[in-house]
């Protein structure tokens, strides 16, 4: 490869072009050279490559776009900008092959069109080290499934006495991929938003946020420009790189920014002189959101806690109480809890909000069950900023059921005639844990947003009296 070649990557690409993990996906806008850090992890991991007999560090690598002229539209001349053919190796036009040679290093790139699952056959006979994935909300999943059996096994064993590994003999196998986001409800989406414990998911910030680090590669006012006589939804995506609007519903939470309000690193629990606030929703799938005021008067989400088949009791002992104790051991608590839960039912005299007492925790109702003044009070966090920094925050580990709901999870439905419900549908677990932060932010909020709200609804009656003075 020609020496004078020097990429330095923006940090936003870093973490995805450095991930040792076997799967990592990057979603970003367009323009944000998520691709150009794909083709440079290439080059990363084959120098990683454990040395054949010969001395060389071979691999071969398979690029996935699903069509064959997009790969000779984008993706080759995408690669051989970088990787010119000639310089840094040979092309082979015919055989959509580029064999990429620099210092001890040699990798064959595999260009390949992959449509649909009728061409998973096409992979059965590849040996292959690496798989990229180029725009892969448009790869059939089944494609995905089946290359990621065909890596880690070149090298083999007969060319370097250790098969597909690092110098250290670790696993040198890995898939990666960039795109813009895709639609919610989709394959990808789900995979992105609850990733396996082999995958390693990235989000770049938004085109217009102050986050994003390579403007400097793109015309001046490039996103500004972009944006204009586009829908919300077109800028949502390809601008501030938020997943796709859902055939299913409209999310409630237009405003919620993964690159605003996710924060970077997980949330260490702050003093514990502030008590947390345990938000609960007390239905048949109990849900918890555990959270707290911090001395700038900004919420920090820590935790949201899903259920599945248990009562309040066994939820209280089996999910609350341990996180508690491991992560938030010295601190005070109030649980603010649905109303309804101080209602008995019939075939038990403990209510809900009784068997959290006799836990141990004091119990608040929530000072009211409007869903609008509930959602209110998560909005007014959402789009305040203080010195900077967003009104509300959430932990990127603990809170991620709560990160789904509101990236799109809890949504309003849409009928077939296009309207949308007055409410968010109510779906398991997502409705659930967006119910409990709803209480957290109106405790937090401490009646100013919901008081407002039901002052507006309900008007005052203003009567007049006569007084003498005596």
């Amino acid at each position: 490869m020609q020496n004078n070649l020097t990429y330095t990557p923006p940090t936003s690409v870093k973490s995805f072009l450095q991930s040792e993990a076997f799967i990592s996906l990057i979603v970003g806008p367009v323009g944000s050279t998520k691709t150009t850090a794909g083709i440079m992890k290439i080059a990363y991991h084959a120098k990683q490559m454990a040395k054949c007999r010969d001395g060389v560090r071979r691999s071969r690598a398979i690029w996935v776009r699903n069509t064959r002229e997009q790969l000779r539209d984008t993706s080759i001349p995408d690669v051989l900008r970088w990787f010119p053919d000639g310089p840094a190796g040979n092309y082979l036009k015919s055989e959509y092959k580029f064999t990429l040679r620099f210092d001890d290093v040699e990798c064959e790139i595999l260009f390949r069109g992959l449509d649909d699952s009728d061409d998973v056959r096409r992979l059965l006979s590849l040996q292959a080290s690496f798989g990229i994935l180029d725009e892969f909300r448009e790869i059939n999943p089944e494609i995905f499934n089946a290359l990621q059996g065909r890596l880690g096994r070149y090298p083999s064993k007969l060319d370097n006495s250790v098969g597909c590994v690092t110098d250290d003999g670790k696993s040198n196998a890995h898939i990666w991929g960039m795109t813009n986001p895709p639609d919610m409800d989709t394959f990808w989406e789900q995979f992105l938003s609850d990733p396996p414990d082999n995958a390693e998911c990235f989000f770049q910030p938004s085109g217009l946020s102050p986050e994003a680090d390579w403007l400097d590669f793109l015309p001046d006012g490039y996103y500004d420009n972009l944006a204009q006589g586009k829908s919300e939804d077109w800028v949502d995506v390809y601008i501030h790189a938020k997943f796709g609007k859902s055939l299913s519903g409209q999310p409630v939470f237009r405003s919620f920014s993964r690159d605003t309000h996710v924060a970077k690193d997980p949330l260490t629990p702050l003093s514990n002189s502030t008590p947390l606030i345990i938000g609960i929703d007390a239905g048949l799938t109990p849900a918890a959101v555990i959270g707290q005021v911090i001395y700038d008067g900004r919420v920090l989400i820590y935790d949201a806690i899903v259920s599945d088949g248990m009562g309040a009791l066994r939820f209280v002992r089996e999910k609350i109480k341990p996180l508690l104790a491991n992560k938030f051991a010295g601190f005070r608590s109030t649980v603010i809890i649905d109303p309804a839960a101080f209602q008995r039912a019939q075939t038990d005299e403990r209510t809900v909000a009784d068997i959290y007492k006799a836990e141990g925790f004091p119990v608040k109702a929530a000072k009211t069950n409007s869903i609008a003044a509930r959602i209110a009070a998560v909005d007014k966090y959402m789009t305040r900023t203080v010195d900077g920094k967003a009104g509300i925050l959430l932990c990127p580990e603990g809170a991620a059921a709560a990160i789904q709901a509101l990236a799109g999870r809890y949504r309003y439905k849409i009928n077939t005639k296009g309207e949308r419900d007055e409410s968010p549908e109510k779906s398991h677990p997502w409705s659930d844990v967006a119910d409990a932060l709803q209480y957290v932010c109106l405790h937090a909020d401490g009646g100013e947003t919901f008081g407002t709200l039901l002052s507006q609804s309900a008007p005052k009656e203003i009567k007049r009296v006569s007084y003498v003075y005596s």
